[in-house]
């Protein structure tokens, strides 16, 4: 407590005489004050990363429960149709001579016979997903990318994001690939007629296999189920078997997994600090690229703009690339979070996990697969 002495000039303690003296009080000293900032700075130092990690770990958790209700929508969709959503819906349009018919300044089909419509398994379950207002402003009969559905495939769906993502939430502009020297896709460019989708950072599994990377002609380019043949480059003869549960046109049911669904990956994310999803649909013809930081990686076809596969691939030289969640090398056609150390999953018994980065390469890949008959552990 402060000491004050008081000189009495007078009875009247108001009049001027009368008035208290500091008897003086300790301040502190400099170094006082440097220690005390210093105790601050390493108490914040300290507690910083702890706020930190329980803020990712309640992102995490909502991340999780987004893909949780993508799941229970899924069996939802699977128990009324008897089979899972596609990756995403077109008409191929066999006998059609390529780029033959426009929409919206898109010209289809395309050399992958991407046709009209080319909704994508999210629009497809939005009616699952308490989106029937959402879902009721579409028109389904005219395609994803035309002029009359643009405000319904504009809308921000907070279901589909995931609050880790650090890359952009809204809208992106669609590009064109340049596809005259094949894939992987070596350049974009806007298309003449500008076409906005709103960002997803989920993607469905297609498998080992990219089905939207190989050239298919003929039977193989309408059906995408059937094996497709390959010729390497050394001669050796190979085929390309699309077997994940998701990918273009595909009518899988839970029983065609005989993998077993708690063990399929069916939804994980990719977020779009890599490169650019949607839950919309696909346009014909174009490229799904990384964003600059990402530009040693390459771009992917239309399809990667809803899927994704995890390797190896026997279109792909060498075909034994496996790129597990969050991969080094950055693949647009693969699963990527802004988690640390791994990304959440679902799988096809609507059951959520966190894969480690660090999971055996041959474990995701059979994890990947539907019908590999391989024999897995247990895994993070």
């Amino acid at each position: 407590m402060s000491k004050f002495t008081r000189k009495n000039h007078g009875s009247d303690s108001t009049s001027p005489g009368f008035a208290w003296k500091w008897a003086g009080r300790r301040g502190f000293t400099l170094i006082e004050l440097l220690v005390v900032i210093s105790v601050i700075g390493a108490l914040m130092t300290l507690l910083l990363p702890a706020v930190g990690m329980v803020r990712e770990a309640a992102r995490r958790s909502q991340c999780a429960s987004n893909l949780k209700q993508i799941g229970t929508a899924l069996l939802a969709y699977h128990t009324t149709h008897e089979i899972l959503p596609p990756a995403y819906a077109v008409d191929p349009m066999p006998g059609v001579q390529e780029f033959s018919i426009t929409v919206n300044g898109v010209a289809y089909p395309d050399r992958h016979r991407n046709g009209g419509n080319g909704f994508a398994w999210g629009a497809m379950l939005l009616p699952y997903l308490e989106q029937q207002q959402l879902w009721e402003m579409f028109n389904f009969e005219q395609p994803c990318w035309s002029e009359n559905n643009a405000t319904a495939a504009q809308t921000r769906v907070e279901l589909f994001l995931c609050p880790s993502s650090v890359g952009p939430d809204g809208v992106y502009s669609v590009e064109k690939g340049d596809f005259g020297q094949g894939d992987p896709v070596p350049s974009s460019q806007p298309y003449a007629v500008p076409i906005r989708l709103a960002h997803a950072h989920y993607v469905t599994n297609a498998g080992r296999a990219e089905p939207w990377g190989a050239e298919r002609v003929g039977p193989y380019g309408l059906d995408l189920r059937l094996p497709l043949p390959l010729v390497r480059s050394n001669g050796e003869k190979s085929s390309v078997v699309v077997d994940g549960p998701f990918y273009r046109n595909s009518r899988v049911r839970l029983s065609d997994i005989t993998d077993g669904v708690s063990q399929t990956v069916f939804v994980g994310e990719h977020s779009s600090v890599l490169s650019d999803k949607t839950w919309v649909g696909v346009v014909p013809s174009s490229a799904t690229c990384p964003k600059p930081r990402f530009r040693f990686s390459d771009c992917n076809g239309s399809g990667a703009f809803v899927s994704a596969h995890s390797g190896p691939d026997p279109g792909d030289l060498p075909d034994v690339i496996i790129h597990a969640p969050n991969n080094p090398f950055s693949h647009t056609c693969g699963m990527y979070s802004d988690h640390p150390k791994g990304g959440n999953v679902l799988f096809g018994d609507a059951h959520v996990q966190f894969v480690q980065e660090q999971i055996d390469p041959f474990t995701w890949s059979a994890i990947s697969s539907c019908q590999g008959r391989e024999t897995v552990g247990a895994f993070e």
